[in-house]
């Protein structure tokens, strides 16, 4: 619809394109679109995604918040965190538009409550992806999920009722699981959910929908076979006792698994009596669990939106954009970097045909157990009290501020006292951590090989146990890749070390590419295994010019300095690295979780 208001068209027609280049970037695609239905009804979702078009809808009264559309520039830091609630919407969209690629599979024969079983649980799975991804994400997902609807229970049939308790612990405690969510403020509604589901039976889907957190994009059979274990835990067979989420992205057209379809949307004078969701016991315990939801749905999303009100720099220029040119051209060849390490890899092996892969010994996985426990400490803050003075209730009273208070108005004299002390205290985020280690396998480091081995896969299950991500890539002639953000292997991935040159740069650009280290948040390092000996022409200066790179960006290079080991000849250490000396090269596992332990301590 257009608008009579040419300097508001103008407007909406400037949001729209700094929306599309926003949820490309958010996907990791180009060819997105984002459109905005301005007079949209409050019955239409906040957002969804078309999969056939390639296009990201959004509800616009709903997703502006009455703010004008001159005022919203998601392409800034301060523009994002002016306005979360609609980055957030984007957020979960590009996620859909990455993640999932049911297009193939996800066909009319499947059973309508197993098909919007797994449109429920692919929700939280993506998210889970685009953190692992974009790990600062999470505060706009989570300021939009104020908006997280829960459609109500159509019958006050038993089965009826177990699906809107499990789809509630499935949007509350998996996002919880999924990293988005904090779990002290869903704690009300999953008490609901333990009650009318029973502790087993909750249990049992809990443990369902984090296998669904676990799967790779792309795997429908795997995401409807535990959709069809989700059915028959929760006990529901009629498409009436389990109503379709608001919005089932992806579906085709038509799908029974979306909303109003399959007699979802009963016709006027169909003469149906069944009981409503107010009516009764059941009815009662559904408003109560409805109510729950709403009140932990707005406490996430203020929490969200007040983390990005406090990173706001005020003095930030909204206008500017997020990343001069040339910072964004050395992104973009990140990007394409990590796409040609990263592509093909699987959890059973990395993708260097010549090296063998083997099962972790139980010491290695007792050193992952141990180092995720240190980082889970590590990660973990205390809640900030501040005291707050006030001139009126509530909170404590100061009877010296009071005394102050009456002399000052007995003399008439402007009153300054503050009588009332309150402390308000504050939920401090748990900073994420991402982690890559930079391996030369070059002939020089054969002697190193079994160690690191075993330290890239302890790496990358301890940081994946604590929510954050890791990858870790061997460099020589090439650069493969041993663990993949965000996927911990299966087996321990070993190297062969017999190359005559070491690509350290292009190794470096795979790292930031995968886990958007110089564009991330957090307590971000990368670990380099190298003497240092580059022989490839220019390849000292362009490593230099990357490690530069990264420091500027917050991230701590940590270079393992071999010098000390009788083994290694002297290690060259470029400028702004910090070396770590090291003199047995069986305790460099220690080493990189003990330096990823002070590193979050210190975020």
């Amino acid at each position: 619809m257009t608008t009579a208001n040419p300097l508001l068209a103008e407007a909406r027609d400037v949001l729209v394109g700094r929306l599309n280049k926003g949820v490309n970037l958010l996907a990791g695609r180009n060819d997105l679109i984002v459109s905005v239905e301005w007079d949209a009804g409050p019955a239409t979702p906040p957002a969804w995604f078309t999969f056939a078009k390639a296009e990201v809808s959004l509800n616009g009264p709903v997703a502006l918040a009455g703010a004008e559309p001159s005022q919203i520039n998601p392409l800034t830091p301060a523009g994002r965190r002016r306005h979360p609630v609609i980055v957030g919407l984007l957020c979960h969209e590009a996620a859909h538009a990455h993640s999932t690629h049911w297009e193939h599979g996800f066909d009319g024969d499947i059973p309508v409550v197993v098909a919007r079983a797994a449109v429920l649980l692919e929700d939280p799975r993506i998210e889970r992806r685009q953190l692992q991804r974009r790990p600062g994400d999470q505060l706009y997902l989570r300021a939009a999920s104020q908006l997280l609807i829960l459609p109500d229970a159509e019958s006050c049939t038993e089965a009826a009722g177990r699906w809107h308790a499990a789809q509630a612990a499935l949007l509350t405690a998996g996002r919880v699981d999924a990293g988005v969510l904090d779990k002290n403020d869903v704690r009300k509604v999953v008490e609901l959910c333990l009650n009318a589901l029973g502790r087993t039976d909750f249990n049992r889907l809990r443990a369902l929908w984090r296998d669904a957190l676990d799967l790779d994009d792309g795997d429908v059979a795997g995401l409807l076979d535990i959709a069809a274990q989700w059915v028959e835990v929760v006990g529901v067979e009629d498409p009436a006792d389990a109503p379709a989420p608001a919005c089932a992205t992806g579906l085709p057209e038509g799908h029974p698994a979306a909303p109003g379809q399959d007699g979802d949307d009963e016709p006027e004078g169909s003469g149906d009596d069944r009981e409503t969701p107010a009516s009764g016991t059941a009815g009662a315990a559904a408003d109560a669990l409805a109510r729950a939801f709403r009140d932990a749905m707005d406490k996430s999303g203020e929490r969200g939106a007040a983390q990005a009100a406090a990173d706001l720099d005020d003095d930030a220029d909204q206008d500017q954009p997020s990343t001069s040119g040339e910072d964004s051209r050395e992104r973009a060849a990140a990007e394409r970097a990590a796409d040609e390490v990263f592509h093909g890899y699987i959890v059973t092996g990395g993708r260097d045909p010549r090296a063998k892969t083997r099962q972790p010994t139980p010491s290695e996985r007792d050193l992952a157990r141990r180092t995720a426990q240190a980082l889970r400490r590590a990660q973990f803050r205390e809640r900030s009290r501040t005291v707050i003075a006030s001139a009126v209730p509530p909170g404590r009273l100061s009877g010296r501020e009071a005394m102050l208070g009456a002399a000052q108005r007995a003399r008439k004299m402007p009153v300054t006292a503050r009588p009332f002390r309150q402390v308000v205290q504050r939920e401090t985020p748990e900073p994420p951590l991402t982690v890559g280690i930079a391996v030369d396998i070059s002939g020089s480091m054969s002697w190193a090989t079994t160690a690191l081995a075993s330290t890239a896969w302890l790496v990358a299950h301890a940081v994946d146990d604590v929510g954050g991500n890791s990858a870790t890539v061997a460099f020589g002639e090439r650069v493969t890749a041993i663990t993949k953000p965000g996927v911990p292997p299966t087996v321990v991935q070993e190297f062969v070390a017999d190359d005559g040159h070491e690509r350290f740069a292009d190794a470096m650009q795979a790292l930031d590419g995968g886990l958007r280290l110089t564009s991330g948040a957090g307590a971000r390092l990368v670990f380099v295994v190298s003497d240092g000996h580059f022989v490839l022409p220019g390849e000292m200066e362009r490593a230099q010019t990357i490690v530069d790179r990264f420091v500027r960006s917050g991230v701590h290079v940590l270079w393992l300095d071999l010098t000390s080991n009788e083994r290694s000849e002297r290690t060259i250490v470029p400028e702004g690295a910090i070396p770590v000396p090291v003199t047995d090269v069986t305790e460099i596992p220690h080493q990189v979780g003990a330096i990823a332990v002070r590193a979050l301590r210190t975020a």
